[in-house]
């Protein structure tokens, strides 16, 4: 990522200054750039159907691909956890394609623009960078990559966000270096290829009608949630909320119903309209959705003012819109900001809210449940275990009979809680015990769904002591992941089989593990575990062991430069290596790092 200087004609150049509408946008503009000048991208499109689909929309697969939603797990919004497994993996497939295209061409790809582009395109961009230095004849290049746009918005100033993944591409851009000089509008008519992009249009046309502009925000900020497009999202819901006032009460069935036809997603989990009564309401959602960029973006005092606001004005506000506004606040005092006595406070005001009454709601009923599950969190993490258990099983009580999305979620949630306070309470067969009962929950038949299960019934059999099973257990995992073409997983369970069977003398067991999980980690573009599996096979003495590869690749990485320099430095002085490499945990879920801007 130096300064441009390929000659004059040599690189294939592409205007990625596509807006903020949808994402993955300016990674299609790559793909095309790169596919009109003669790029196939080898057997990327047909290995990847599901992801490839979102990158070249108008291709038509000879196989019907899986949605993404059927093979990755989306954000969470109950948990404000905004790693995305399908967002990562679109993303990282984005990125294989620019290096593989490029390779293949023999020409760099030379990106203007890419202050003006989606945020997730840009964080595509990062990770292809990465990618590129270990992809032979990759190249990628940025034209006046500090060329950005005016903020559209008060809460969609992601410019620290942009400077954050411009160094990660190795550019030492700070948002001091940035100049206002690209249009606020896309630099070329790009027709929405995704309902999406076509809502964000609907959302924010002014010649529309508050109720249809409105009733378009709604669907539009879930699918923005499930793309990760907050910038997109912080832009509609604060104009929506604008709207709001032009929004006559006898119109709120009819915006709602449109809402609802709008969003195929209105049955996915959270973001429910169900719930929505009054125009106090919908801006209690918008509010919501203000709160939550906010927070995944590390503003977390920006998220706790947008999610307290949702109570100021709360005459029409439904109880349960109300006691979201104490939980979402909670969540983001307790995790994010370490509050504990301040979260409470508000989980107490909660259950003021939604206290058990007679003919009550499901709907209140359930965010009952979900108030019991943070206040069985709080206490787990005040250490008080038996208080914590019992407020888990008062939240399991109150989804009896309950089977929508957001009361499946939450089960799944409380059994994966109860297990890990047995777990930390040193009860590992309980623990395990309960964990195998979550195999009857909703979606418990998926190749998803095993993997992650399969996983942590390895890490909790290592426990009570059952290797022989938990090694089927993590085989059952990495049977799965392979069938969901899940290199991520792959890798960091073939890396920390590696460790357990170096750990129980296994030499031969170990090189074979490390040696999979080069394999693995060179598909995934990512010098750091490279790196890491190639030091496992120095330390077991592998054929392959060569520590001047292992020193060089760790050299490489810009995900994890610190870790990777301490490898290094334990590789060069014949360190013992074992602290440096991962060992088997009791829980899959990883952060996504490869796409993570956050500093």
């Amino acid at each position: 990522m130096a300064p441009v200087t390929v000659a004059a004609g040599a690189a294939i150049r592409v205007d990625i200054n596509t807006g903020p509408a949808s994402s993955y946008v300016g990674l299609r503009e790559c793909v095309a750039a790169l596919r009109a000048a003669g790029a196939s991208f080898g057997d990327l499109p047909s290995r990847h159907a599901s992801e490839w689909a979102e990158l070249a929309p108008d291709d038509k697969p000879q196989d019907n691909p899986l949605p993404l939603g059927e093979i990755a797990l989306a954000a969470s919004e109950r948990r404000l956890h905004r790693e995305s497994e399908q967002v990562y993996r679109v993303l990282s497939v984005a990125a294989a394609a620019l290096c593989a295209g490029t390779a293949e061409l023999g020409r760099p790809l030379l990106v203007s623009g890419a202050g003006g582009t989606d945020l997730s395109s840009l964080r595509g961009l990062m990770r292809a960078v990465e990618h590129s230095h270990v992809h032979p004849g990759a190249a990628l290049l940025l034209d006046r990559p500090e060329s950005v746009r005016a903020p559209l918005g008060p809460h969609a100033d992601y410019r620290a966000e942009r400077a954050r993944c411009l160094r990660r591409m190795d550019l030492p851009i700070t948002v001091d270096d940035f100049v206002l000089d690209l249009p606020s509008g896309a630099a070329t008519a790009v027709a929405p290829a995704s309902e999406e992009g076509k809502l964000y249009q609907r959302a924010r046309d002014k010649d529309s009608t508050a109720v249809d502009r409105v009733a378009a925000a709604l669907a539009y900020c879930r699918r923005a949630f499930f793309s990760a497009n907050w910038e997109g999202m912080a832009i509609v819901a604060t104009e929506a909320i604008e709207l709001l006032s032009g929004v006559p009460t006898p119109a709120l069935p009819e915006l709602l119903a449109k809402a609802e036809r709008e969003d195929s997603l209105v049955h996915a989990i959270e973001f429910e309209t169900t719930i929505l009564r009054s125009t106090a309401d919908i801006r209690g959602f918008l509010l919501k959705v203000i709160g939550i960029q906010a927070g995944f973006r590390g503003d977390q005092d920006g998220a706790v003012t947008a999610f307290r606001a949702i109570r100021e004005h709360d005459d029409g506000l439904s109880p349960e819109i109300r006691a979201q506004s104490h939980l979402y606040t909670a969540l983001t005092l307790s995790k994010r900001k370490h509050r504990l006595g301040e979260a409470v406070a508000e989980v107490e005001q909660g259950f003021d809210v939604v206290r058990k009454r007679p003919n009550e709601a499901d709907s209140v009923r359930r965010e009952r449940g979900w108030l019991h599950n943070l206040r069985g969190l709080t206490l787990f993490a005040e250490r008080r275990l038996g208080p914590a258990f019992e407020h888990e099983k008062k939240a399991l009580a109150c989804l009896a009979g309950l089977n929508d999305a957001s009361s499946a979620h939450l089960r799944i949630n409380l059994y994966s809680n109860i297990s890990v306070l047995q777990e930390k309470a040193g009860k590992h067969s309980s623990a395990l015990a309960t964990w195998d009962k979550f195999r009857q929950a909703t979606g418990s038949s998926t190749a998803g769904f095993a993997k992650h299960h399969s996983y942590r019934s390895a890490g909790l059999r290592l426990l009570v002591g059952d290797r022989e099973a938990a090694i089927a257990d993590f085989g059952t995992t990495l049977t799965n992941a392979a069938g969901l073409n899940d290199i991520f997983h792959q890798t960091e369970v073939h890396l920390e089989l590696g460790m357990l069977h170096a750990t129980a003398g296994d030499r031969p067991a170990a090189i074979a593990e490390y040696e999979l999980a080069e394999r693995a980690a060179r598909l995934l573009g990512d010098p750091y575990r490279i790196a890491l599996a190639q030091a496992g096979q120095v330390m077991t003495g592998g054929a392959g062991a060569d520590t001047q590869a292992t020193v060089a690749s760790a050299a490489l990485s810009l995900t994890r430069p610190v870790e990777a320099t301490a490898l290094a430095k334990a590789v060069s002085s014949s360190s013992e290596l074992s602290e440096f490499l991962p060992k088997p945990r009791t829980k899959l879920n990883r952060p996504f790092d490869l796409i993570n801007f956050q500093d």
